[in-house]
């Protein structure tokens, strides 16, 4: 790394010009990337911009990575278009790629895809046009790009095109929309929670904290740009991995647009896991694909539904599906920042072990509090408790409807800080759950309550258990412990009245 050295003869202004003239040989790469950013902003601060001594404003440009929506024709006949790409302006020409993938309005799977070539041209904030070549279809938009050169839209038209066997996939359309908006680079610290979901390794509804680092390649023109970087499940107070499965990993991947896929190896080079899948793929793993947004406090990586799979010696499974994974689930991770991954709720205790008793006697409870964290109002919450045999061997009662009545299982909103308690009512019914052998009785009776925030898709489950007794059997157990405490008081009579006494 360059290294300045001070002279106390130099003015800052000076020395400053001077790193930013001699360029060779004493930095590369980041270094020098870095340093000639920092002379340029010092150099605009001594009047080196311009004649009133304030930097120049930067030109917009379409250079960067784009997330395009296109609106589907009126006549429904495809669905699709571009998705993600990168684009590359030189003056008022444009060049670049993204990925396409166009389907039949009745079918999910694209009948044409990849990545197209992109051309165009600019001038101020008209973009005159941009013609993306996707295949056998051709797509030509024209519109016009923001004042701050975020977003574009515009319309478009379309050829027809084909599927590979020949059918139609695509057809001729003019003067529909479109839009665009620029996806930030996805470089800087990650930290965030895996949550799992399924898989052969128990891990359901488990959420371990993860953090890391991203790293994404220049910008080419490509329809997509690489992504490395690592992860690690390290607890930083204890040293020690909360995830059962692995430790810690290096991770491969690609952005286009603002749809991520990460690949997830060890130090070794094994495959561990997979993190979200491309739109429109046709892998068929069942995982959802990963997408890169702003959020409340900063930027996050979030995919809805199964969005990861993992598979290791510690959980082992196969990468194939989520069927057959050693663990899978939901990740959300924030980058360059904490609060966009935090859970909007609370739930305390998050598990429920009730004592055994015997069937038909008096119900006992235990109280979870249910808690809104955010700063913002929480709407459309339901509650939902399920016994897991059959009978009702536990109920729920709770103060989170209007004014703290019931919610009955109606949907119910919480206030910022706003909490409610959530009773649960133990009364077995049954000794045993269906189909459990007699020598494995008692065997515990379990149910799961399940709160669901519709509005931002997500779903919580506390599992509660519980151990039905017959009436004989803590009638033995009484009595068998009444015997061993009457045979004790008798040892205890037996004994030498002067034992104990100072004689």
């Amino acid at each position: 790394m360059l290294r300045l050295t001070q002279n106390q003869h130099q003015t800052r202004c000076q020395r400053v010009r001077g790193l930013s003239s001699n360029r060779s040989g004493a930095a590369t790469g980041k270094s020098l990337i870095f340093l000639l950013l920092a002379a340029t902003l010092t150099l605009s601060s001594c009047g080196g911009g311009n004649s009133y001594g304030s930097a120049p404003q930067v030109p917009l440009t379409l250079s960067g990575n784009w997330q395009f929506t296109m609106a589907p024709p009126h006549d429904g006949s495809f669905l699709g278009g571009l998705q993600g790409g990168f684009l590359l302006q030189t003056n008022g020409s444009v060049t670049g790629g993204a990925s396409y993938a166009v389907s039949l309005s009745n079918l999910l799977v694209p009948c044409n895809s990849g990545s197209a070539t992109i051309t165009g041209t600019i001038s101020g904030q008209q973009v005159k046009t941009l013609t993306a070549v996707a295949g056998t279809q051709t797509f030509t938009l024209a519109g016009t790009l923001s004042s701050d050169g975020s977003t574009m839209a515009g319309t478009y038209s379309s050829t027809a095109g084909t599927a590979g066997d020949g059918t139609s996939c695509g057809t001729a359309q003019t003067g529909l929309q479109w839009s665009a908006v620029l996806v930030p680079p996805l470089t800087g610290s990650i930290q965030g929670t895996f949550h799992s979901t399924g898989g052969a390794s128990g891990l359901n509804e488990q959420e371990f904290l993860v953090s890391g680092a991203l790293i994404q390649a220049v910008n080419t023109g490509a329809s997509n740009a690489t992504l490395t970087g690592n992860l690690t499940f390290l607890n930083v107070l204890t040293n020690l991995s909360d995830y059962p499965c692995f430790t810690s990993g290096l991770v491969y991947g690609q952005i286009s647009g603002n749809s991520v896929t990460l690949e997830i190896v060890g130090p070794d080079g094994t495959q561990l896991g997979l993190i979200g899948e491309p739109v429109g793929s046709l892998g068929g793993t069942g995982i959802n694909p990963l997408t890169f947004n702003s959020a409340s406090g900063g930027y996050v990586l979030r995919g809805a539904g199964p969005s990861y799979l993992v598979s290791t010696t510690a959980c082992p499974g196969t990468l194939a599906s989520v069927s057959t994974a050693g663990d899978f689930g939901n990740v959300c991770l924030a980058v360059n920042s904490t609060s966009p991954c935090q859970q909007p709720i609370t739930l305390t205790p998050n598990a429920l072990t009730f004592a055994p008793q015997a069937v038909g006697s008096p119900a006992t409870t235990q109280t979870i509090t249910l808690a809104n964290v955010t700063s913002a109002d929480l709407g459309n919450l339901t509650l939902t408790l399920t016994n897991n045999s059959g009978a009702i061997n536990f109920t729920e009662n709770d103060t989170c409807g209007v004014n703290g009545v019931p919610a009955q299982g109606q949907p119910f909103n919480l206030a910022p800080e706003q909490s409610c308690d959530i009773v649960i009512s133990f009364v077995p019914q049954e000794i045993c759950t269906p189909g459990t052998p007699p020598s494995q009785c008692p065997s515990p009776l379990t149910a799961t309550l399940t709160v669901t925030l519709a509005n931002n898709n997500m779903i919580y489950t506390v599992p509660i258990t519980g151990t039905g007794m017959n009436g004989s059997a803590i009638t033995a157990r009484e009595s068998d412990f009444r015997r061993k405490r009457s045979t004790a008081d008798l040892a205890q009579l037996k004994q030498p009245r002067h034992l104990g006494r100072r004689v």
